[in-house]
């Protein structure tokens, strides 16, 4: 049996970890309780390895890591596996979650943020197939954005590409309207238009999400500008989906970031 294609999706208050096949199939999934804001670098490997090791015992397949992808809700230097923000841990900015696992793990890691897996995701089997210019918009979780330019994944000169300036009071309202939410949308709208998007995907919760896009198509109407806003097609699964495609590119080029 091929070892495992390990995927740790990360967020604030719990951590999933999937184990798939080489043909990226799902075989085994566990979810734990897991406060992000409790993890410091010092506990960071004993926490994070201890789980993926105890998924392996779980499964019972008596597999090993063929490559392990980590999913992080922050922004991360993909090449180091640092840290470049974490909003729901500060203690660990500039700390490489990647560096401590490879001291007891022999297999390629790498990590990435989570919007940017969903990114990932979307274009390789969700509603952005075969289009080669996208904005991810997430105002459910990071309040933030990714983008694919010709088919690539950008981060930008700080690594913070598409991060938007989004008020704290936004992020806590239940329902998003208003004028801020409209000049954060303008501001989308415009970032479309520099860029020449083909699609812009809207990740919001489902009582704000058809009123978001009926607010942005409005607005495109008004400026005349035709691109298509679409819902993310795999629902919860997008970064899962995203991560899975990273981790078979590093098992089958065997790259350890």
């Amino acid at each position: 049996m091929d070892d495992a294609l390990i995927i740790v999706e990360i967020n604030e208050k719990n951590t999933a970890i999937s184990i798939a096949n080489a043909d990226g199939s799902i075989t085994h999934t566990e979810k734990y309780s897991l406060d992000i804001a409790s993890i410091t670098p010092e506990t960071w490997s004993w926490e994070i390895g201890g789980l993926i090791a105890k998924t392996l015992g779980l499964e019972n397949e008596k597999r090993s890591s063929k490559a392990i992808v980590i999913s992080f809700p922050g922004f991360i230097d993909t090449m180091t596996g640092k840290i470049i923000s974490s909003p729901f841990n500060k203690n660990l900015d500039n700390f490489s979650i990647t560096n401590e696992l490879k001291i007891n793990i022999d297999s390629p890691i790498s990590a990435e943020s989570k919007i940017k897996n969903a990114l990932i995701g979307e274009h390789w089997q969700g509603i952005g197939q075969n289009v080669h210019n996208i904005i991810y918009i997430d105002l459910k979780e990071m309040y933030s954005a990714a983008l694919l330019i010709n088919d690539q994944i950008i981060h930008g000169a700080n690594l913070l590409a598409g991060e938007l300036k989004i008020p704290e009071s936004i992020k806590t309202m239940q329902h998003l309207g208003g004028d801020k939410i409209e000049n954060i949308i303008k501001q989308i709208i415009d970032l479309a238009i520099v860029l020449d998007s083909e699609m812009i995907i809207i990740d919001a919760e489902k009582n704000n999400i058809d009123s978001i896009i009926s607010l942005m198509q409005s607005l495109m109407k008004e400026k005349n500008y035709h691109i298509k806003i679409e819902k993310p097609m795999l629902e919860g699964k997008s970064s899962l989906m995203g991560s899975i495609k990273i981790a078979l590119t590093l098992s089958f080029e065997n790259k350890n970031y």
